[in-house]
């Protein structure tokens, strides 16, 4: 028979103490155990077992909004469920629930008050494994600024869902556990259960997705934030208030936040926007992203690394749902293959989304006229663009899967960049050497332009035409990017001085001077990082670590200005820097 249901959290807090915002409300983890085993001791037992599962409401034929009329129900694949001594709390026994949403406890005792539940978390801790919590980061009445801080993130509470009390009786007994979407036919009436393990069960699809192509791939802990709290409509950004400015991936931290506001956006049940920011997860786990992120609208003509880790982020959620349309219930809706915006090229997150997609179906129209799977796309992002000696972008995932494929699969690539608007070919390298398209925007090519690290100077411009006033800076041209060729082992003193005049700006509060900065990369060995990022106007030097002869380096160099909200609005829109690295005496 099936159980009545509720949705409630256990709070795991093990004596963390936050410090301040997402840095801090980030640290000291916790974890917790639920031990636990079956009871014996020659008593007579039964068997409890049954089905999990969820509610799942799909959008509507425009996207407008979810149809609830059309909701179905889904098994909650491989999360924790747990048999409960309803006396004491105690967990009886534990286990993670089938592909079909099964479970079966046996060795349980007769006559024993029980009930079950099921937690949002994927555990699995093999050397393959996974580890996924759904949490709430929600507390009402505080704030990410309150003194004494809020609990760390990760202590925050874990959704679960409960079942009623029942007797174990005499006999094996069946006992299901359904988590409902609480909708009253024109509001919700009742507890959003079925929204965490909606989007826990999202993520087991990525990454079963992933498994076909790697049994072995290994997916490091994610914790993603939920709450019926979390919107979009303030313009604060305070996480534990439920402000969380959009649906967003931090790679700094490996955590997701998703919208649940009904008065504002709701995300839980649109599942390509959860692939999506579980894409972003991917490439800062798996692969590689250069990637600031930043607000981006479609069409837009933006930095190399923002369009290729944007429109990964959509195929890959296309590929592993198997849906090309993209879906954001009330907000946007778009056919992968077809849709179409602004200037096609490698600076365009939908030119980049295609080109993948069409890569991996096998639908047959216009110049997709076959497939390579996800395979070659999923050794070429976890292997080449991991450790490329470039700026992560298009042309290095490009190039590396080129040199991958067979004739056939070489012609469908050349094919879908030439559709897109980019270098193909043997032309076609890394570094993006003989690229011509510059979406008609100055200081924009070469994208990576040569330098030696001999003290001699190269002077670039970084331009600013296409962003508006809220200066997301995330825009093709407002990031140059460098390669370094290095002559001897040594470490080297970086100049960047503007070289731009910047007029005091009328307003004693806009900051009107110019901030560059420089972030170095060592491809060959991605996790060093070598940077300039201080405040000092018009100039940014710093000696770095020891860097590597006859290695290739590149470089990002940027205006901090473009993406500074107190910047003066008549700062320019191009600035240029004096760039050198001179060998340490």
């Amino acid at each position: 028979m099936r159980a009545s249901t509720s949705t409630y959290f256990v709070n795991l807090r093990h004596g963390c103490m936050a410090l301040s915002a997402l840095c801090m409300l980030a640290m000291a983890a916790c974890g917790g155990s639920n031990g636990g085993g079956n009871q014996g001791g020659g008593q007579p037992t039964v068997t409890v077992s049954g089905t999990v599962s969820y509610e799942f409401v799909p959008p509507n034929g425009s996207c407008t909004a979810l149809n609830f009329g059309a909701t179905v129900t889904r098994p909650i694949r491989g999360a924790t469920v747990q048999l409960i001594n309803s006396s004491t709390s105690v967990p009886i026994s534990s286990m993670a629930s089938g592909a079909n949403g099964s479970y079966s406890f046996s060795n349980v005792p007769q006559n024993a008050g029980v009930r079950l539940r099921v937690r949002a978390e994927l555990k699995d801790g093999g050397a393959a494994g996974w580890d996924v919590d759904v949490r709430d980061n929600f507390i009402a009445g505080a704030s990410d600024l309150d003194n004494p801080a809020p609990p760390a993130l990760t202590s925050r509470a874990l959704y679960v869902l409960d079942g009623s009390s029942f007797n174990t009786g005499t006999s094996d007994l069946t006992r299901d556990l359904t988590a409902a979407t609480g909708w009253g036919g024109s509001s919700y009436t009742g507890s959003r259960s079925a929204a965490p393990f909606a989007i826990l069960d999202t993520i087991y699809t990525g990454m079963q997705f992933v498994r076909v192509a790697d049994p072995n791939a290994s997916f490091p802990a994610l914790d993603v934030f939920w709450s019926v709290n979390n919107t979009a409509a303030s313009a604060n950004f305070d996480i534990t208030a439920g402000e969380i400015s959009t649906s967003s991936y931090y790679p700094d931290f490996d955590m997701m936040f998703l919208l649940g506001d009904v008065m504002d956006d709701t995300d839980e049940f649109d599942d390509n926007v959860v692939v999506h920011e579980w894409g972003h997860y991917f490439e800062d786990n798996l692969s590689r992203s250069e990637s600031g992120g930043g607000a981006h609208t479609l069409g837009e003509s933006l930095d190399a690394t923002v369009a290729f880790s944007e429109g990964w982020g959509t195929a890959i959620a296309a590929m592993a749902l198997n849906e090309p349309i993209y879906c954001d219930v009330g907000v946007v809706g778009f056919d992968i293959e077809t849709v179409s915006a602004g200037v096609k090229g490698w600076y365009n997150e939908l030119s980049v989304m295609t080109l993948l997609y069409d890569l991996w179906d096998t639908n047959n129209d216009g110049t997709d006229n076959g497939s390579i799977g996800f395979g070659p796309i999923y050794n070429v992002m976890t292997g080449p663009q991991a450790v490329t000696e470039s700026i992560a972008t298009l042309f290095s995932f490009a190039a590396e899967l080129r040199s991958s494929l067979n004739a056939q699969g070489v012609a469908l690539l050349d094919s879908q960049l030439d559709r897109e608007n980019v270098v193909s070919g043997a032309a076609l390298d890394i570094w993006a050497t003989n690229e011509s398209n510059d979406a008609g925007v100055a200081d924009v090519l070469p994208l990576h332009t040569p330098m030696v690290a001999d003290g001699s100077v190269v002077n670039i411009c970084v331009n600013s035409s296409l962003d508006g006033l809220n200066r997301h800076g995330n825009n093709i041209g407002e990031d140059r990017f460098l390669r370094i060729t290095v002559p001897a082992d040594d470490e080297y003193d970086v100049s960047v001085v503007t070289t731009t005049p910047t007029p005091p700006s009328a307003d004693p509060n806009d900051r009107d001077q110019s901030d560059p900065d420089i972030y170095i990369i060592r491809g060959a060995n991605p996790g060093q990082i070598n940077e300039g990022v201080s405040a000092v106007a018009n100039s940014e030097s710093y000696r770095t670590p020891l860097m590597f002869a006859n290695e290739t380096y590149a470089a990002i160099v940027e205006e901090w200005r473009f993406e500074d909200p107190v910047a003066s609005v008549s700062y320019p829109q191009t600035i240029c820097f004096d760039v050198s690295l001179t060998p340490t005496p």
